[in-house]
C-alpha cells in the first residue's frame, strides 16, 4: 500500500510540474533579467527556503500496557477526531560545499488537537485502560528534522544528480485525557465504572537514517525543478522503524538572489517498540502541497 501511494504521488507531481513549468516558462520570457543566458543563481553555493506546508495526515497509534495484552491500533483522525489537515511553517537551507559535496537541513513541526465524546463500539484500549463511553481529549505533536549529505554524480551548470545519505529525527508525542466509563486491569466491558478519569501519554524521539537520490534541473535560467526520493528500514534494540520521503518542487527565480516556488511533499514514518522509551507504535503519513520563497547567494 505504501508503494502504491508513493507512485500515485509521483504521478500527481509529474502533472503538477508539467503545468507549473509551462506557466513559469511563459512568465520568465517576460522578465528582462531572464534575457541573460547565465545559470549563476542555479549554481550559487547557498539556498535558503521558507514557506507554508498544508499536509493531509493519516496516523495510527498504539500504546501498550504493562498488564493487558496490546489492543488494535487507534486511528487518530477518525476515532479520536484529531484534525487531519493544517497549515504549518516549513523551511531549510542547502549548502554546496564544493562541486561534488553538499549538505541540506530541513525542518517542520505539526501540532494537532482533537476531542470526541460518545459511546465507543468497540471500546477503545489505551495502555492498561479501556474506555467504553465518555470523552477523550487528544494532543498529538509531530516534529521532523532532516540532515542530508549529497554527493553529485553528474553536475554541470544546469543539472545536478546526487546520491543522498543522512538522518531524520522524528519527535512524536501523544497525550490523551479520558473521562467516563473506564475499565482498568481486572474489569472488562460492558459495565465499566462511570465517572472515572485517566491520562495516557507516549512520546518517542526516533533518529532514522536514510539513503536515496535527488535530481535538480534548470529548465531555463529562471526555472528549475527538483525531485528527491529517500527512505530506509531499520531494526535496532527493540525499535523497528521505517521511513519514505518523496519531494518535488518547481522554483521560479526572476531576480538574481530571490525567487518563489511550489511543490509536493510525501512522508511516511512507522516506528514500533517494546522498551521503556517506546512501548507501542506510531504510524504517521502526510502528503500535501508547499509554497515557498527562496534566496540564493
Amino acid at each position: 500500500m505504501l508503494v502504491s501511494r508513493l507512485l500515485m504521488g509521483v504521478n500527481i507531481m509529474h502533472r503538477i510540474i508539467a503545468l507549473l513549468a509551462g506557466y513559469f516558462i511563459g512568465l520568465s520570457v517576460t522578465v528582462p533579467a531572464m534575457a541573460e543566458s547565465s545559470y549563476e543563481q542555479f549554481n550559487d553555493p547557498f539556498r535558503f527556503y521558507l514557506g507554508a506546508f498544508r499536509p493531509k495526515v493519516t496516523s495510527e497509534i498504539n500504546i501498550n500496557g504493562e498488564i493487558l495484552p496490546p489492543g488494535p491500533p487507534i486511528d487518530v483522525e477518525d476515532t479520536l477526531a484529531v484534525e487531519d489537515s493544517k497549515t504549518v511553517a516549513w523551511g531549510g537551507i542547502a549548502w554546496h560545499i564544493s562541486n561534488r559535496n553538499s549538505l541540506e537541513f530541513e525542518v517542520f513541526s505539526l501540532k494537532r488537537d482533537g476531542g470526541v465524546s460518545e459511546t465507543f463500539d468497540p471500546p477503545i484500549q489505551i495502555g492498561d485502560t479501556i474506555i467504553e463511553s465518555g470523552a477523550i481529549s487528544t494532543a498529538y505533536d509531530t516534529s521532523v528534522a532532516r540532515l542530508t549529505y549529497g554527493f553529485s554524480l553528474l553536475r554541470d551548470e544546469r543539472m545536478d544528480l546526487q546520491l543522498k545519505a543522512g538522518l531524520h529525527v522524528a519527535e512524536l508525542s501523544v497525550a490523551l485525557q479520558l473521562a467516563g466509563a473506564i475499565c482498568g486491569p481486572g474489569t472488562t466491558p460492558p459495565g465499566c465504572p462511570t465517572g472515572s478519569t485517566r491520562a495516557e501519554n507516549e512520546d518517542v524521539t526516533a533518529p532514522l537514517p536514510h539513503f536515496g537520490a535527488s535530481f535538480r534541473y534548470a529548465i531555463t535560467p529562471a526555472v528549475a525543478v527538483n525531485v528527491n526520493l529517500i527512505g530506509f528500514d531499520i531494526e535496532v534494540d527493540d525499535i523497528d522503524g521505517s521511513l519514505v520521503e518523496f519531494d518535488a518542487d518547481i522554483a521560479w527565480q526572476p531576480w538574481r538572489h530571490f525567487g518563489l516556488g511550489a511543490g509536493l511533499r510525501y512522508f511516511n514514518v512507522d516506528v514500533k517498540g517494546g522498551n521503556s522509551e517506546l512501548n507501542g507504535s506510531f504510524d504517521f503519513e502526510y502528503v500535501g502541497p508547499v509554497i515557498f520563497v527562496q534566496s540564493t547567494f
